[in-house]
């Protein structure tokens, strides 16, 4: 038997276990890092959500939520992408232009790149 808890992610909620994970904003992309799993969620257009990104443990408890975007003037500027660098380094893009690494312990942010 393996500890490794299965995920999915169907019509926009995240099911852990086989069991629903409720979230503020449906589901864009998850990421397994060590023994979490990163969330990244997609707000509506109309709504202003600039922390989308969680970390959960395997068994769905709330780890941390991201902190905002530090960089630019416009007040909606949510995360737009979530991956792992080549160094394994997980890193958020916001459509502000900047990569952004994530502490993956406590979900704090500092830029990684100015894309623009």
């Amino acid at each position: 038997m393996t500890n490794e808890t299965r995920h999915r992610v169907q019509n926009g909620t995240l099911w852990l276990a086989d069991q629903p994970i409720h979230l503020p904003h449906p589901v864009k992309a998850t990421l397994k890092h060590n023994d979490r799993l990163l969330i990244l969620v997609d707000p509506a257009p109309d709504v202003i959500f600039n922390r989308n990104v969680f970390a959960l443990s395997i068994h769905g408890e709330l780890l941390w939520q991201i902190e905002e975007s530090p960089h630019g003037t416009q007040v909606d500027k949510p995360y737009v992408n979530l991956y792992c660098d080549k160094n394994g380094t997980v890193i958020a893009g916001n459509w502000n232009g900047v990569s952004y690494s994530i502490n993956p312990l406590n979900g704090t942010v500092s830029v990684a790149a100015f894309d623009k």
